[in-house]
């Protein structure tokens, strides 16, 4: 209990001490945000007449001007090209993962597009031990410098999303099914889910599985290299018997899981849009698919409320428990080359190293001092203090931070601790989450080609990627077969991809 009250004035010492902050500024620091949104709609009151309570309050408590343009996830890689190609671009732009491995982003960073926030990040003690780390610099720096300030993510934090209530369903027809953990059971939910008319409807208008395959954008996230690791491959780039490391996509696993994919798609189980569907959460909001592979903390969001609504009985769950086909708990990395997105600081947009501190101590003081602001929201809205200095949450304050956007205006806006913050007030169903991903971070397959790749091979990387990508996609629809791909690997490594290799292990033998 002491500790707890210790905690709780130190809450309240930050509430009052940014006052004091706000108070000292003559005019509000305006800072022009441009960023993604990942649900059906922008968050709440960030565009229009009504106000989001927790931007309106961050901003009054740092004196801040927050002027937000918001984009749809989907499109964003074309937003963001457009809008860097204009006079009218925001001092801060936050980035999606995929786009950190495009070569016009790669190219941009070299040009001087974006401030080199290396010294600002290393530089900061805070930032170091809750905002960033050597493995997330590393995968996100451009010739050794970072133009990124990278979206601290917990490295386990994928996992696979399904309709508990199908499950149940199906299970009072007569299916054995289980939560989904390894390939097997995996397999078995996606064709029921397929076949046994899991929303009692008598129409077969269900699919087990939603999968986006844009290019290399949606490896990590959206399931490919999660069922490649419980298939035993490695992540990206792994050890094979000789003690070399190699691309994945030279390994019997990988192959595997293509196989996977084109079971599922020859069959009916996933949908036929994979390569071009640019809704990855759609199918699964939409009460069409009962499964999809993504961040965990999504089940506790409001990505899927649409689904609820139409659909008032269903469940949407998550597990990251997974177990590869030799027994082994396991689950795939984040924390590899196009897996963290984060915050960039346009050089045309921002002129001076003074403006480019100013935004990095707001960054600073939002996650630092904010913290309660972040894990709770609006007090006397989203949270109660009790007399004797507790910290209570009703059902009806959760439901309205998530329903006033509260729950995300700054979850796709800036990093924030991996640490769940727990002021008392006990953590929600999204911080359990984060801390489970936290909990199981020993079992990653670790992408083992970090610290070894030159800046130059991770530009070709990028540029000769299609090859294995069209590759991929292909066999996945059954227009190839193994022979087909094998002449893509070939292909690959004639256009560089040897070069590549060569490189990584001259490096990688040198250090071990």
């Amino acid at each position: 209990m002491r500790k707890l009250l210790s905690v709780l004035l130190a809450a309240i010492m930050i509430v009052a001490s940014f006052g004091v902050m706000a108070a000292a500024e003559e005019a509000p620091f305006v800072i022009t945000v441009h960023l993604p949104y990942y649900a059906d709609v922008e968050p709440v009151g960030c565009t229009g007449e009504e106000g989001n309570p927790l931007l309106e309050k961050i901003e009054e408590e740092l004196n801040v001007d927050l002027q937000i343009t918001w984009a749809p996830q989907g499109d964003y890689t074309t937003k963001f090209n457009t809008v860097m190609s204009s006079d009218d671009q925001p001092m801060v732009m936050v980035i999606n993962s995929g786009i950190t491995t495009n070569a016009n982003y790669i190219q941009m960073c070299k040009d001087g597009a974006f401030w080199d926030l290396t010294d600002y990040i290393t530089g900061n003690e805070f930032i170091m031990s809750e905002l960033a780390s050597v493995s997330s610099l590393a995968i996100t720096s451009v010739e050794g410098r970072n133009y990124l300030f990278p979206s601290m993510a917990a490295a386990a934090r994928v996992g696979i999303l399904y309709r508990a209530d199908w499950i149940e369903a199906l299970n009072a027809k007569g299916y054995n099914l289980v939560v989904p953990n390894d390939i097997e059971t995996f397999k078995a939910m996606v064709q029921a889910f397929t076949e046994g008319d899991p929303d009692g409807n008598g129409v077969d208008d269900t699919i087990g599985f939603a999968y986006c395959d844009n290019k290399d954008n949606e490896l990590t996230y959206a399931g490919f290299n999660t069922l490649a690791v419980m298939n035993g491959a490695p992540n990206y780039w792994g050890e094979d018997e000789n003690g070399d490391l190699m691309p994945y996509f030279f390994f019997d696993e990988y192959v595997e899981t293509l196989d996977l994919f084109n079971w599922m798609y020859v069959n009916g189980y996933m949908n036929t849009d994979f390569a071009i569907n640019t809704d990855k959460h759609g199918p699964l909001a939409n009460g069409v698919s009962g499964s999809m592979i993504t961040t965990a903390t999504n089940a506790a969001g409001t990505k899927y409320a649409n689904v609820v609504n139409v659909h008032p009985n269903a469940v949407i769950k998550q597990n990251q428990d997974l177990f590869n086909v030799y027994g082994e708990q396991t689950i795939n990395s984040v924390l590899s080359v196009g897996g963290l997105g984060g915050i960039l600081i346009p050089t045309s947009s921002v002129k001076d190293a003074e403006t480019v501190q100013k935004i990095i101590d707001f960054i600073v003081a939002l996650n630092d001092q904010g913290g309660i602001y972040l894990a709770c929201g609006v007090e006397d809205l989203h949270w109660t203090r009790n007399e004797d200095g507790t910290i209570s949450v009703s059902e009806e304050q959760k439901q309205l931070r998530q329903d006033d956007g509260s729950s995300e205006v700054f979850a796709s806006m800036f990093p924030r601790r991996v640490q769940s913050l727990d002021y008392g007030q006990g953590l929600s169903a999204t911080q359990e989450i984060t801390a489970h991903s936290l909990s199981i971070e020993k079992f990653c397959v670790v992408d083992e080609s970090i610290g070894y790749m030159s800046d130059a091979s991770r530009a070709l990387q990028t540029e000769i990627a299609t090859i294995i990508s069209d590759a991929r996609v292909a066999y996945m629809s059954g227009t190839i077969d193994a022979e087909g791909f094998e002449a893509a690997r070939q292909e690959w490594l004639a256009a560089g991809g040897q070069q590549i290799i060569d490189q990584v292990n001259e490096s990688y033998h040198a250090a071990n």
